[in-house]
C-alpha cells in the first residue's frame, strides 16, 4: 500500500444545481408559474416564480444544505416521498443534521 493520501470535497455528493439554486427551488418556481397559466394569469405567475425563487436563495444564504427541502417538506409540500419514510415528522421544528 502507498502512504499517498487524497482530498475529497465536502460538497462531492451534492445535487447539481440549475444556475444557481437547487432542484426543489426550480420545482416550485415551476409549479408556481405553471398554476400562473392555468389560471390564465402568465405574468403575475412569472413574476411570483421570479420572487419565489429570489427569496429562496436568500433563505438558503448561510443554512445548511437541505433547508429550504425541509421548510418546504413542514409546510405541507413533499417533494421526496422517501424523505417522510426515513426522516422525522415535519412538524418537528428543528434542522435535523
Amino acid at each position: 500500500m502507498s502512504n499517498e493520501s487524497y482530498r475529497i470535497p465536502q460538497d462531492v455528493d451534492a445535487p447539481i444545481p440549475i444556475f444557481a439554486w437547487e432542484m426543489t427551488e426550480v420545482v416550485v418556481a415551476i409549479m408556481v408559474i405553471g398554476v400562473g397559466i392555468i389560471m390564465r394569469f402568465f405574468i403575475p405567475g412569472l413574476v411570483a416564480g421570479i420572487l419565489l425563487m429570489m427569496a429562496a436563495k436568500k433563505m438558503r444564504a448561510g443554512q445548511k444544505r437541505g433547508q429550504v427541502q425541509h421548510v418546504l417538506w413542514r409546510m405541507g409540500l413533499r417533494l421526496d416521498p422517501l424523505l417522510g419514510k426515513y426522516a422525522p415528522r415535519p412538524m418537528r421544528l428543528e434542522y435535523i443534521r
